[in-house]
């Protein structure tokens, strides 16, 4: 633990803009920084408060600076010093809100609200000046991303630098300096900020994710005692499940910036693309035991999309955080651990928008105070690297102004020029039959300001659908539309931070194709869109009607479902194609179609049509009336292979053992998607809780064999007696091994070579010690897109037009074949990989092997997928897969051989 001189020497200044501490000489400030380390070193080693000493403004800002008096300090507000106590959203925002009120310096907005309901709020600081003409600034901006722009006027144009904090709500050091680079910032008195803000527009994202901060603080503060307590084992440093690093369904916000699916991302995105900034640092912490962070990452590990420029200007900046660290002693790295590929994270989704984003990483104090292996850190050495860094963030920004516009022009410009080179005119795509699921994917291509058009005139091998549209690659987003397009197999570097692939079109289940640049021509651009429509439907009640049918490919199809047996409405589902007579004429119908009789419904027939009107227009439901139950062909509506559907009422297992993010995945997609109302069960209560309540008993993927152990034969119990268990990923395997073949091993490993009797065993493989970190990387699946086969005619299949499905995998678990071939409900290809990286090992293994597997076991079921369906809420195109276990897993016929 590291601490600085702290007091300011001698300076004259007006009286009524006095220094905040009576001025002594710099002699005096180096001896009383001696004593203020001398008595830390007591402090802890007699188990005192530490923290207490370090907690003073003095201690974190800098030098020969004065400050206005009439700007409050945050200790005015808090009724503490920062880094004494953990700041909650409440009280940080209270502060910012407060400093906007004092000073002419700063400009507060509230952008958007967190699923929680917080503010999510944004601080502009800048000179007067500028602050009154921010709209002009800003649309000067965005002209440098105008190629038709050639030599955009940098002269006089303030750079713009965006410093974001705390994505992570644990992380907190980020979000509690935030007040102090504001406090600075609008009250330092001294002609460096002065120019620097006359020439800069800074913004001031203090929490990029309020609901996790408010959950972290709660817990950090409620275990604070008057003696801060170091030991790590320490209950303050342990935060019970779920911790505070996710947002309010459990879901990593920094790996939201290219998915967007979140309201602190959405409300973000609108205004980066009106700001576009030219630098965006992204404050966050690391594991205890390290020191201080700041990019570049490793090398070998840069997207190949990012110019080399980007890579120059990011050197650049290193020296000046370098400097400032140097100055107060903290220990620090570059060039190592952290890579910038992934484009979804906030310091990498500047960089594809002529921006520069800078990663910081301190070591987490997870608390107050911690022993770690550098010795004791505390909060507020913590907060003040983060506040050193934002300061030489700005003063890097400001000294390289010039060059980060021009970059910034540069970027754009080239990118045209790029794509003017591209093999491809553009992309179109197509709704796949599914209105509702094309509609999120243009949604999220207009949050990232990306140019799309309906198709214009038919094309030679066009996507199947009733609807298309087009994508030209020469736009300014040339690079975005890559990396959200593009298919990629070859990597210069295995080793991957986050996931190797995001391919937008095959995560939507989508058909999208590249257009060759010799068959693109003008007149495929139709109408631009710039605001998408839901595709809502009309529904017309009839006189003449025996039942209302609707297909299950729409995307929101099982929420109308759900709303329909919500109010006690008897639904049936069809097995197999039909052709019914309806008031249009005769149509063809698929598996997996709802019916929903007339006759025989406790809901009023008017009731119905109101209800059906209403999902009609809410979900794009396309409700037909069908007038016979006699059908032309295919089984009649009441026959045995239309079944009777019950309203499932599933659990979701949560708490110790289970995958957070998996977890939250499920609880958004069935509560924030579906609207499906989804208890959360603690796995240490399983004991306690009556599961004949539930009819689908939910495991996310994780580590539940300890959870789990004393509550296996009751939930093989439950499942005999009718209950459904979906188990994902890791949990599949355990379902498996624990509950219908526990004499057997469902998981399959990397094989190991075996040798029969009689053969020479294998010579021995010895491998360099330093190459082992960098091997076990190469064979992880970090994230890559594979394909597999679905059998279209199992109702885990229904709604699902190819047999052919993308699916996300991040995981080296691969399920057993089983001896009941009709329950292999998907399997991978021979060729499975679509996108992303897989050791040649792992391809091997996955090759032919189970994606979903169903089976009966006594009256229930259990329903096993390898693979996560629901990734990120981003996954649209399996999210029907996970729901079809919901929705038909108590249909299924038992298909054991005898």
């Amino acid at each position: 633990m590291q601490t600085a001189k702290f007091l300011r020497p001698t300076s004259a200044r007006a009286h009524s803009r006095a220094p905040l501490h009576h001025p002594v000489h710099r002699r005096g400030a180096r001896l009383c920084a001696q004593v203020h380390s001398i008595a830390v070193a007591i402090l802890v080693t007699f188990g005192a408060p530490s923290v207490l000493a370090e907690a003073s403004l003095p201690y974190y800002l800098p030098e020969d600076v004065e400050y206005a008096e009439d700007v409050p300090r945050p200790s005015e507000v808090l009724g503490w010093e920062v880094g004494e106590w953990h700041v909650r959203h409440d009280q940080l925002v209270a502060y910012l809100r407060r400093l906007a009120e004092s000073s002419d310096r700063v400009i507060i907005e509230t952008i958007g609200r967190t699923h929680e309901q917080r503010p999510i709020v944004q601080l502009t600081v800048s000179s007067p000046a500028n602050l009154g003409r921010l709209d002009e600034i800003f649309e000067n901006h965005r002209r440098l991303s105008d190629p038709s722009v050639k030599k955009p006027d940098t002269t006089d144009m303030p750079v713009v630098v965006y410093l974001g904090y705390s994505i992570h709500g644990n992380e907190a050091s980020g979000s509690n300096a935030s007040m102090l680079t504001a406090y600075h910032l609008a009250a330092a008195e001294n002609d460096e900020v002065a120019t620097l803000l006359d020439e800069s527009v800074v913004i001031i994202d203090p929490s990029l994710n309020p609901d996790g901060l408010a959950r972290f603080a709660g817990w950090a503060n409620m275990h604070r005692g008057r003696v801060l307590v170091a030991d790590s084992d320490h209950r303050e440093h342990r935060e019970g499940w779920p911790n505070g690093r996710t947002n309010h369904y459990w879901f990593d916000l920094n790996r939201d910036w290219l998915l967007a699916q979140h309201p602190e991302s959405q409300a973000r995105l609108e205004r980066f693309h009106r700001l576009r900034p030219n630098v965006q640092a992204d404050f966050h912490e690391m594991g205890s035991n390290a020191t201080y962070f700041f990019q570049p990452g490793v090398p070998s590990r840069q997207n190949p999309l990012t110019p080399a420029r980007n890579l120059e200007l990011t050197h650049d900046f290193a020296k000046f955080h370098a400097r400032a660290l140097d100055r107060v002693g903290s220990l620090y790295y570059s060039e190592e651990t952290f890579d910038d590929f992934y484009y979804g994270k906030g310091s990498t989704y500047p960089d594809l928008h002529g921006a520069v984003g800078i990663l910081f990483e301190q070591a987490s104090v997870r608390g107050h105070l911690q022993d770690t292996a550098n010795g004791p850190i505390s909060f507020p050495f913590a907060i003040r690297n983060q506040f050193l860094t934002s300061l030489s963030t700005l003063e890097g920004a400001h000294t390289k102004r010039r060059e980060l516009l021009d970059y910034q022009a540069e970027f754009f410009r080239s990118a045209v020029e790029e794509a003017a080179d591209s093999d491809f005119g553009g992309y179109v795509f197509s709704d796949s039959w599914d209105p509702a699921r094309a509609y999120h994917f243009l949604d999220l291509l207009r949050r990232h300001d990306i140019e799309v058009h309906e198709l214009g005139t038919e094309i030679d091998d066009q996507p199947e659908g009733n609807r298309a549209w087009v994508i030209p690659v020469s736009q300014r987003q040339y690079r975005l539309v890559r990396a959200l397009f593009e298919k990629r197999l070859d990597f210069q570097d295995s080793t991957f931070y986050d996931v190797s692939t995001w391919t937008a079109p095959l995560a939507f289940h989508l058909d999208a194709r590249p257009i060759e640049s010799r068959a693109w021509r003008p007149e495929l651009l139709g109408e631009r869109v710039d605001t998408p429509q839901f595709p809502t439907r009309s529904f017309k009640p009839s006189d003449d009607v025996y039942a209302y049918a609707f297909e299950w490919s729409g995307y929101y199809a099982p929420r109308s479902l759900y709303s329909l047996q919500q109010r006690g409405v008897r639904a049936r589902v069809a097995q197999h194609p039909f052709t019914a007579r309806t008031s249009d004429g005769e149509l063809a119908f698929g598996r997996g179609t709802v019916i929903v009789p007339v006759a025989a419904q406790d809901l009023e027939r008017a009731d119905l049509e109101e209800l059906l009107a209403e999902l009609a227009q809410r979900d794009g439901s396309d409700f037909q009336t069908v007038i016979s139950g006699l059908t032309p062909e295919g089984p009649d509506l009441g026959g045995a292979s239309v079944e009777p559907l019950e309203m499932p009422r599933p659990a979701l297992v949560v708490g110790r053992g289970v995958g957070t993010y998996a977890a939250g995945e499920i609880w958004h997609l069935l509560d924030h998607g579906f609207r499906i109302p989804l208890p959360l069960i603690d796995s240490g209560r399983l004991d306690d809780v009556d599961l004949g309540k539930y009819t689908h008993l939910i495991l996310a993927d994780g580590n539940v064999e300890r959870a789990l152990k004393s509550t296996k034969s009751e939930i093989r119990g439950w499942i005999e007696e009718g209950g459904v268990l979906v188990a994902l990923q890791r949990a599949a395997d355990w379902a498996d091994r624990e509950i219908l073949r526990p004499e057997d091993e469902g998981l399959t490993q990397i094989a190991d070579a075996t040798v029969n009797d009689g053969e020479t065993p294998p010579k021995m493989e010895r491998l360099p010690y330093s190459d082992y970190a960098d091997d076990r990387a190469a064979e992880q699946i970090s994230g890559a897109i594979f394909r597999v086969e679905l059998d279209l005619t199992h109702p885990l299949a229904f709604g699902y037009r190819h047999e052919e499905l993308p699916v996300f995998r991040n995981s080296e678990t691969v399920l057993n074949p089983i001896d009941d071939p009709y329950a292999m409900v998907a399997v991978y290809s021979d060729a499975p990989l679509l996108s992303g990286y897989v050791s040649g090992k792992n391809h091997a293994k996955i090759q032919g092997s189970p994606a979903v597997i169903a089976e009966r076991l006594g009256g229930g079921a259990i329903i096993r997928l390898v693979d996560d369906p629901n990734h990120r809420a981003f996954w649209y195109g399996t999210h029907k897969l996970f729901l079809n276990s919901l929705f038909f897993g108590s249909i299924l016929d038992d298909t054991s051989r005898p």
